[in-house]
């Protein structure tokens, strides 16, 4: 689960809230956690950090860091940092945690020479060498003109609206059978009020991850917006094709690609429900996303086995790093636009790898509570 939804947290001007103090049911569930695992942490702010563990040491009634509950982060500071706020090593609870190095590439297991390139660009050196191979790599790109090319690669780009566009483009390529298509858009409420999905869009996006719309047709790729689907091994972030769509039943049938097998769902609209500028809202949409192109954003932690990635108008440190190691393999990934100015590296994350190397490097007390 995302940490704002397993925890019942909300932002506000103010700070973070949570449901936790309010509802009673829901701050027992709380109390009996004895451990907590937060993934890809590099996305994780320091305020938001620094709130989970007062949450959890209030809870408790322990003044120690998270109540004195087992915590473990896994990520690599040096991918995307958070959509707003300090990184989270600049929280003081950042620093009573041991780091543990994992050094064997899985992504890349196959292509050596990758990796070591990857490796490069990550924290920032790179090599004239590993420069060459990218400027070759953009200047042999050639637009994919075959639709099973079209198909088959995900392009990954900065922007979303330039994601909008390649995915309308790769849709309207698709044949048509049936009259198999629809462009869903989302019933929007708010204190009982219909309203224009594209109207709240910019308050309703910080809510619900569900889109205003999405084109619904055969053959169209789409990946999975939550994980009520998990118990199939289907969960936020998923990668499937639309196989058919019912338009009377308002459900759509998507084969998922999962552990090297394909699962067919029928999946169906889902509403999502929350607080906007204070008041009841809630928006229903299918949990889908169209997926020919997706944002750097949403692809940080992916695997795509075919890439195209535009590293222009990169404007965060760690995009270019991100969209690259999407691909397991360096044949398989195309390179349309490359400027230099893409791969950068927050300093204060290499000065904070070389104090966690350091510490790593020395002999861990073990402390009991």
């Amino acid at each position: 689960m995302t940490i704002h939804s397993a925890l019942r947290i909300h932002q506000t001007e103010a700070g973070f809230q949570t449901l936790a103090f309010s509802d009673d049911v829901f701050r027992n569930q709380l109390v009996k956690i004895n451990t907590i695992i937060i993934d890809e942490i590099s996305m994780v702010s320091a305020s938001l950090f620094t709130f989970i563990s007062n949450l959890f040491a209030s809870i408790h009634n322990n003044d120690l860091a998270f109540g004195g509950i087992n915590i473990i982060v896994v990520g690599d500071l040096a991918q995307l940092p958070p959509v707003r706020g300090e990184p989270v090593f600049h929280s003081p609870i950042w620093h009573l945690f041991y780091p543990l190095f994992l050094t064997q590439p899985r992504r890349q297991q196959s292509d050596a020479n990758f990796y070591q390139m990857l490796q490069e660009i990550r924290l920032g050196n790179i090599s004239q060498t590993t420069w060459d191979k990218l400027v070759q790599k953009a200047a042999s790109y050639k637009p994919a003109l075959s639709l099973e090319s079209l198909v088959t690669t995900t392009h990954i780009v900065p922007y979303k609206q330039t994601a909008e566009q390649i995915n309308r483009i790769v849709n309207n390529a698709l044949p048509l059978e049936n009259e198999k298509f629809a462009i869903s858009e989302a019933i929007d409420f708010i204190n009982g009020i219909q309203q224009n999905p594209e109207t709240v869009q910019s308050v309703f996006k910080l809510k619900t991850n569900l889109p205003p719309s999405v084109r619904i047709q055969q053959g169209s790729r789409v990946m999975y917006l939550n994980n009520s689907l998990i118990e199939k091994g289907i969960c936020n972030g998923t990668i499937g094709i639309i196989t058919d769509f019912d338009k009377d039943a308002s459900s759509v049938q998507v084969a998922f690609c999962v552990q090297n097998a394909i699962v067919h769902h029928w999946v169906p609209k889902y509403t999502s429900y929350f607080y906007a500028s204070g008041q009841k809202a809630s928006r229903t949409q299918f949990p889908l996303q169209n997926s020919f192109a997706l944002t750097i954003h949403k692809t940080q932690g992916l695997t795509l086995q075919k890439t195209t990635i535009s590293l222009n108008d990169i404007f965060s440190p760690g995009q270019a790093y991100v969209a690259i190691s999407r691909c397991p393999s360096w044949d398989n990934l195309s390179i349309s636009t490359l400027h230099k100015t893409a791969f950068t590296t927050d300093p204060n994350v290499i000065r904070e790898y070389e104090r966690l190397q350091h510490i790593a490097e020395q002999t861990q007390p073990i402390n009991y509570f």
